[in-house]
């Protein structure tokens, strides 16, 4: 699965939609965890590509989550 920005997206790209992945924990290994869960939600769309790939963090005392939001994109 390829990171991709929009100004390098190949002629005809199709977007697919927006896919999300959240997993427990904020660290190295959680955000590789949540990154590959992503790339799965991608796929299974039918997506190569994801666009515009945000992270969030969060850290309060009971949930320490890792999310990854971007657009799924067929190239």
């Amino acid at each position: 699965m390829r990171v991709s920005t929009l100004s390098q997206l190949r002629d005809g790209a199709v977007d697919l939609g927006a896919v999300y992945a959240s997993v427990e924990g904020v660290n190295e290994h959680s955000y590789r965890e949540c990154l590959r869960e992503l790339e799965t939600a991608a796929a299974a769309l039918g997506a190569n590509a994801l666009v515009g790939l945000q992270l969030v963090q969060s850290q309060f005392q009971w949930n320490q989550r890792t999310s990854l939001l971007a657009t799924a994109v067929k190239e």
